[in-house]
């Protein structure tokens, strides 16, 4: 797998002379060889973007140098860990930055390549679109959502890259951070994981499928955290003593990463895990429109009632149900029992394939839509729920 999201301190670049710096370039690094005086020295660009600046060590000392002596200057830094960017970040820059998560592609800015706008949901779709949409979001799946592979044209060559990104972190960034701890035992764990993506993560259980300590188990899935390919969806709770607290859902960052582990690059309608695929998709696609007014969970009883997701801003609640197909005039098994404990809660989502309408069911306003409208359901709750 590969650590592709970056958090970013500082704004995106602007008008003006612009320099951008990879401090993998040695040549890029030798700049930072006597700290302030020889940044200053070498750049004159008023912004700059410094990709891997965590190579630099003291890099945290000059961004603070640079604000508080020339604060019209604009630093965008990019690493590809969170573990190695806070190694580094040795000093407070509170108030001197802004942090965000670069993700991989969204739908919608994948299709770009095709000249395509993804329709937002009070958009009606003809059946043309539904039909190219249908077809593009297969191939979306399939490969994943990595940047490299839009230049790509054949099955062959997106598999070959999807496999070097996936040896290069094991054999690189892995090696890094395990350091004496054994590469084998992670290795099976992300098989493990791969192979049982979208389940609840029980880390005694993990640790006994592939034979490792919790203790191993748990650094293992902090270094997957911190290097972005691992998340954790929080479950909702509320009723102390009727829903889960603790235990965590897992999804690995991309679809494509996930085939190349378990050797699997068949379509989804013809594979067992096709349900989880989609659930994934959806939750992906949610995540990447999300600002930090809002949170995403998972919602399930101890008595094994469950909502797949559940988008929640200031205490009000969107339960999304993803389902491949559904049939019009009933509610969801999850979705009603959601709703008689939080009665508050009158809109639900139901995500799946075939026709998008909006019905009312004691009380209870249901909307359904198709799959990749998942992007705009952050927009979809600003408008119908609050």
């Amino acid at each position: 797998m590969v650590s592709y999201p970056r958090a970013s301190p500082g704004p995106e670049p602007h008008g003006g002379s612009f320099r951008y710096l990879n401090l993998e370039n040695p040549l890029d690094l030798a700049i930072f060889n006597n700290g302030y005086e020889s940044f200053v020295r070498e750049v004159s660009e008023k912004t700059v973007f410094i990709d891997e600046f965590h190579y630099y060590p003291e890099m945290t000392s000059l961004f603070k140098a640079l604000w508080d002596l020339d604060s019209d200057r604009k630093i965008v830094a990019s690493g590809s860990s969170s573990l190695e960017m806070h190694k580094y970040l040795k000093e407070s820059l509170a108030g001197r930055k802004k942090e965000f998560i670069i993700y991989p592609f969204s739908f919608n800015e994948w299709l770009e390549k095709y000249k395509l706008e993804l329709p937002r949901y009070n958009q009606r779709l003809s059946i043309e679109t539904k039909s190219r949409l249908d077809h593009l979001l297969e191939d979306f799946i399939l490969f994943g959502t990595l940047p490299g592979l839009t230049d790509l044209e054949n099955d062959l060559e997106k598999r070959e890259y999807l496999a070097g990104i996936h040896q290069t972190y094991i054999s690189k960034d892995i090696k890094a951070f395990l350091k004496n701890e054994s590469v084998i035992g992670f290795n099976r764990m992300i098989e493990y994981l791969s192979i049982n993506n979208g389940g609840q993560l029980n880390l005694n259980n993990l640790g006994n499928m592939v034979q490792l300590t919790t203790r191993d188990i748990t650094r293992h899935i902090e270094v997957m955290t911190g290097t972005y390919t691992l998340m954790q969806l929080r479950p909702l709770y509320t009723h102390k003593n009727k829903e889960l607290k603790k235990t965590s859902k897992f999804y690995l960052y991309d679809q494509g990463i996930i085939n190349t582990v378990i050797q699997d690059f068949r379509p989804r309608r013809l594979r067992g895990d096709g349900g989880v695929i989609i659930e994934q998709f959806v939750y992906q696609e949610i995540l990447k429109s999300l600002d930090i007014r809002f949170q995403i969970k998972y919602w399930r009883t101890t008595d094994g009632k469950e909502v797949d997701f559940v988008l929640e801003k200031d205490r009000t609640y969107l339960p999304i149900e993803v389902k491949t197909h559904w049939q019009k005039g009933k509610i969801p098994t999850g979705i009603k029992a959601f709703c008689k404990a939080y009665p508050e809660c009158k809109t639900a989502m139901i995500l799946s394939e075939g026709e998008e309408y909006e019905e009312t069911i004691d009380g209870l306003r249901i909307f359904r839509f198709n799959w990749y409208r998942a992007f705009y359901l952050k927009e979809f709750f600003s408008d119908f729920v609050g």
